[in-house]
């Protein structure tokens, strides 16, 4: 076998090739944990926004809306401290008095030298012996103390002590628990038990900050990567804004609008319903081929999205279904979209007239209006028609014609003249 003769110019991309090839391998360690410090393979934190948000919104921090994520590099147990006797008050003195949710309740280093040696400050001669509680030393010296961002939460922990609340009915059972985290602050389903409406105020700005309008604050004004304060969840009144909510949203809206108006205003509805633009996730992929069952059924309101005569019509005769000059249908053609008889002499049975009463909106994404007076416009108006009655017999004297003559008689001029002795109800 020959040897392979490595030119400078191939040693040169040999050399980019392993660098690369070195780059990806210290990307991927880094990114499942591999490597100096690494403790573990990585984990999704337990109030991590759902993946699919970042489609929408972008990358963000790890932590939830209300409580962003903590790092407390502490060794502790509360479930070993509680079992030695020690209450909540001898580690938190400052909660009993506490009435903001931005007050340092963390236990500080004095509170611990009661029962271990004076280390804070620690006296000339006494070795050191921060590692028994902090995780991070270097030397004789911490390395990294307690990150407790401010919760995004109004509350008052003198108020609800006051009222007769304790430690476990917020925290849980701590006699369980060894470092506490952001897993033992309240929950909404936990302050839901209380604030029912009855025993004390369900009004979703008595906890979440507002703004001017009353509005929750659902977007942080400083940091704008952090979550979204997002109702998730059995507990938000069955307004949980999943993947499905952007479908099943009515129900809730019509329930209950006073919810909906806690975060959003008008003006978030008419930029989905009456916007130049609209969510694209609203239908399946695939939509396209199927929603005509949709339409024909009626089962779907279209129209709160679409406009028949420009979205459907437009596509309609772009494809050759509609009355355009590139119509695939209709006269001199084989091809037929309606069934025999649908259209038939006058005095016949007409098809067409039960499937126009019961959704004309099927009809108006192919036709306009002129294909209606083609037939029963009256032969003196301006588009002349065949003069073909409608309404049946008897209308003029029935209580509908007077009814809709009463809320729009103009539309009455669409196929009558005025001075039509037909246009008048008797």
């Amino acid at each position: 076998m020959n040897e392979p003769n490595l030119t400078s110019g191939s040693s040169a991309r040999l050399g980019w090739l392993l660098g690369a090839a070195w780059g990806l391998a210290f990307a991927a360690g880094a990114a499942v944990g591999v490597g100096p410090g690494a403790s573990g393979p990585a984990r999704a934190d337990e109030h991590e926004i759902a993946g699919t948000a970042a489609v929408r919104f972008g990358p963000g921090p790890i932590g939830s809306a209300v409580y962003p994520r903590q790092e407390i590099p502490i060794r502790y147990s509360h479930a070993q401290h509680l079992a030695l006797g020690l209450d909540c008050a001898y580690c938190h003195p400052k909660a009993a008095g506490s009435t903001r949710s931005a007050d340092f309740l963390f236990p500080k280093g004095a509170s611990c030298d009661g029962c271990h040696t004076q280390q804070h400050p620690r006296p000339e001669g006494v070795k050191a012996q921060c590692e028994l509680c902090h995780t991070r030393v270097i030397g004789e010296r911490v390395a990294a103390t307690i990150q407790a961002p401010r919760p995004k939460i109004v509350f008052n922990h003198r108020l609800h002590m006051d009222k007769g609340s304790t430690c476990e009915g917020c925290h849980g059972d701590m006699s369980k628990v060894r470092l506490a985290t952001v897993l033992q602050l309240p929950s909404e389903a936990s302050c839901l038990k209380c604030h029912d409406g009855v025993q004390s105020t369900n009004r979703c700005g008595a906890c979440h900050p507002a703004d001017s309008a009353g509005r929750l604050v659902v977007r942080d004004f400083v940091d704008r990567t952090a979550p979204l304060l997002v109702p998730r969840g059995q507990s938000s009144w069955g307004a949980a804004h999943d993947l499905a909510f952007v479908e099943d949203h009515r129900g809730i809206a019509k329930a209950n609008p006073q919810l909906c108006a806690s975060c959003h205003s008008e003006s978030s509805c008419t930029e989905c319903h009456g916007g130049a633009i609209r969510p694209m996730r609203i239908h399946a992929a695939d939509y396209m081929t199927t929603h005509a069952l949709d339409s024909r059924a009626n089962t779907q309101e279209c129209q709160s999205c679409h406009r028949t005569q420009t979205d459907c019509l437009a596509c309609h005769e772009r494809l050759g279904f509609g009355a355009g000059p590139d119509r695939r249908f209709g006269v001199g053609s084989s091809l037929r979209f309606h069934p025999d008889g649908f259209v038939g002499p006058f005095g016949s049975p007409q098809g067409h007239a039960f499937a126009a009463q019961r959704n004309v909106a099927a009809c108006a994404s192919c036709h306009t209006e002129d294909t209606c007076l083609a037939c029963h416009a009256t032969t003196g108006i301006g588009n002349a028609g065949l003069g073909v009655n409608p309404h049946g017999p008897g209308f003029t004297a029935s209580a509908r014609c007077t009814a809709l003559a009463a809320r729009n008689h103009r539309v009455c001029l669409k196929c009558h003249e005025p001075g039509d002795p037909r246009n008048e109800c008797m």
